[in-house]
């Protein structure tokens, strides 16, 4: 996170420079990012599969976190002082945690765990130029991330299967400053919802052998990042 404070600090201050003439927004860019995230995933157990009354047993939350990167493309439309667009954003997050809870094996427990995969939004964004270089905007639509969530147990004969790609929506916004007439320097603040995904453990050995014991996790995650754009 300290090299990540490093980073923002520099873009703050490039921003400070002004671009050489009034830039024009209109058109096509590709651009790089990097940045920090930190989130929430919290797990649920069908109590049912496990000889129980109640619905869930849960739920069990804990706070993975970790840094992300990847590439950006988008075409943006200026009108006046408005400029609005569609921006893709793809990568790595390496948003990953875990925790243990009790088992209801005796002398065993469960451990969940959040790993890091490829992330994606495709979103809509507007602002307004505060200066004819400076554009503060906001931005929201789809996400998805390829991270696994799992829950092991350390009882033998349990066969894990993990969750599938998580999808859901991001909402957000920034401060974007041209440097020139084609580079740009963006601060970026997003929250992430990636929805709910089911996984689970399957019995090889005890009875009844074959049972899938079934378990839900949802992730959400905040995240703050600076960007290098660069416009066509």
């Amino acid at each position: 996170m300290k090299a990540l404070t490093l980073v923002i600090s520099a873009a703050a201050l490039a921003m400070t420079t002004p671009a050489k003439a009034d830039p024009s927004w209109t058109g096509p860019y590709i651009g790089a990012h990097v940045g920090g995230a930190w989130g929430n995933a919290s797990t649920t157990d069908d109590a049912a599969d496990w000889g129980n009354d109640k619905k869930f047993i849960g739920p069990f939350d804990y706070n993975p976190s970790g840094a992300f990167g990847g590439a950006t493309a988008g075409y943006n439309l200026q009108i006046d002082r408005v400029v609005v667009g569609v921006e893709g954003d793809l990568g790595y997050l390496g948003l990953s945690g875990s925790m243990d809870t009790p088992s209801s094996q005796s002398g065993n427990h469960q451990t969940l765990n959040v790993d890091g995969g490829l992330y994606g939004v495709a979103a809509a964004r507007a602002g307004i130029l505060v200066t004819p270089a400076t554009l503060l905007y906001g931005k929201g639509g789809f996400a998805f991330f390829d991270g696994e969530a799992t829950q092991t147990t350390t009882a033998k004969g349990y066969e894990t299967h993990g969750t599938s790609t998580f999808t859901g929506w991001a909402v957000g916004g920034g401060i974007e400053h041209r440097l020139t007439d084609n580079l740009s320097v963006r601060v970026e603040y997003l929250h992430l919802e990636f929805g709910t995904e089911d996984g689970d453990q399957t019995s090889l050995t005890d009875a009844p052998v074959g049972h899938v014991y079934e378990s839900h996790t949802s992730l959400k995650a905040d995240s703050v990042r600076v960007g290098l754009n660069y416009q066509f």
